[in-house]
């Protein structure tokens, strides 16, 4: 249809015409253009508020889990600073054989702490995490998965001292079997650790580093908060991390 005006215009060199009818195709480019822009910035809008849905939900499962885990460290540390006692001093009370013997059990179990971290890794490896017009939520978020890889790597090198500390446990601490198949039953010649310094040293070594990485998981947890009220401010949804 305009390309037949156009061809009329231009045999009764009517320029006027030409002209309009010009203008009106490149409107009519330029409108389209601007149209599918449009589109593209709202999908991509709908796409981060989702996203940030998406976050805020693994941020209030974290801090679950990490509460978990924090309560686990503390009976944990409980015990272990008994086995210290018991390691430093060689007496060992009947009553407190069990939680010597548990905490011993323990040394060797060093986790990583439970994070959510599917949805950022999502937006990281898709690009879309440039789509976040907050800078400033984008530079807590970038700073919030520093701090897990440097857990990471603390974690890394923990785990390398306790192998290291393997050959020496495995020197006065014994499993044997239980009623229960799964389950192995620790016994510890305290007579044989008492004996040896450096025995007693490398519990107290694997103690320390137990309690120095519970501490990082309570530093963990509250920074993982702070991320889950400030994602709250974006999606309009208070964070939920109080108890259930």
């Amino acid at each position: 249809m305009i390309l037949s005006r156009i061809s009329r215009a231009l045999r009764e060199q009517n320029w006027l015409a030409v002209a309009i009818e010009f203008v009106i195709v490149i409107l009519g480019v330029v409108i389209g253009f601007q149209i599918s822009a449009w589109n593209a910035e709202r999908e991509a809008a709908a796409r981060v508020d989702l996203a940030l849905v998406r976050l805020q939900a693994e941020t209030e499962e974290t801090i679950r889990t990490l509460r978990s885990r924090i309560a686990m460290n503390a009976e944990r540390q409980a015990d272990q600073t008994l086995m210290v006692h018991v390691a430093m001093s060689g007496e060992l009370l009947p009553d407190d054989t069990e939680t010597f013997e548990r905490a011993v059990a323990q040394l060797m179990y060093f986790s990583r702490p439970p994070v959510q971290q599917s949805t950022y890794l999502a937006l990281e490896q898709s690009g879309d995490l440039a789509l976040i017009t907050d800078r400033e939520l984008v530079a807590e978020l970038n700073r919030y998965r520093g701090r897990l890889e440097w857990i990471e790597s603390q974690h890394n090198g923990f785990r390398s001292g306790l192998t290291e500390f393997t050959d020496r446990l495995s020197e006065f601490v014994f499993h044997e079997p239980s009623d229960e198949p799964t389950v192995t039953h620790v016994r510890v010649d305290l007579d044989r650790l008492a004996a040896e310094p450096r025995y007693q040293s490398a519990l107290v070594q694997i103690a320390r580093m137990h309690a120095i990485f519970a501490m990082y998981v309570v530093a963990l947890e509250a920074h993982t908060v702070e991320l889950c009220h400030r994602l709250a401010e974006e999606t309009g949804r208070a964070c939920r991390d109080g108890p259930e």
